[in-house]
């Protein structure tokens, strides 16, 4: 049953729309209407503002980490943690409270992270910035980045269980991307 529950608060530690509390609380602004309508950390940013944006990684990050502290630390199932990391993702891309819209999950992958292959952390970023200075687009590099994370998870584990778990996240926080892609191949790019 506790298993249960921490996969179930997973999901719902992830759903806690940072972006959309503190662009309420702070400037009392919907972060759903404006920008790009992306419930995250980098549209609070752009858009609402840099306090808002910080905390607003911060607090993502934090929920990340936090779902995969208390799976770890609760769980009597050895790869719970890993499962947490996949829905602390999906619930923050897809928030049950704000009918399914949410951020990209890149913060709460970071989060989760930080507690399952810190290094992983490291590559991804450097792996990132390469792509980014290659395509000059900071929103495709982070979209096609996070296609390697199942490779550098098995870089860092050696597990295949990491390297499905790092797959499903990976296609999830792709997903959100799509219309960077599209935005990239019509010329359209993001520089941040």
């Amino acid at each position: 049953m506790i298993d249960l529950l921490l996969a179930a608060g997973a999901y719902v530690i992830g759903a806690i729309p940072f972006a959309y509390l503190f662009g309420r609380l702070f400037k009392h602004v919907d972060v759903r209407h404006t920008g790009s309508g992306n419930v995250g950390a980098m549209n609070a940013f752009k858009h609402v503002g840099r306090v808002t944006g910080i905390l607003t990684v911060l607090a993502d990050i934090a929920k990340g980490a936090l779902a995969v502290h208390l799976a770890l630390l609760y769980s009597d199932l050895p790869e719970l943690y890993l499962l947490a990391a996949f829905l602390v993702v999906l619930g923050h891309n897809y928030n049950i409270f704000l009918g399914f819209k949410g951020g990209k999950g890149l913060a709460a992958l970071a989060g989760a992270l930080i507690i399952i292959s810190p290094l992983t952390i490291i590559y991804a970023l450097i792996l990132i910035a390469a792509i980014a200075f290659l395509v000059r687009d900071t929103n495709t590099a982070f979209g096609v980045g996070v296609l390697f994370l199942p490779a550098l998870l098995y870089f860092q584990t050696g597990s295949i269980i990491y390297v499905l778990t790092g797959l499903a996240i990976a296609l999830i926080i792709a997903a959100k991307h799509i219309k960077d892609f599209q935005a990239y191949r019509e010329g359209r790019r993001a520089i941040f």
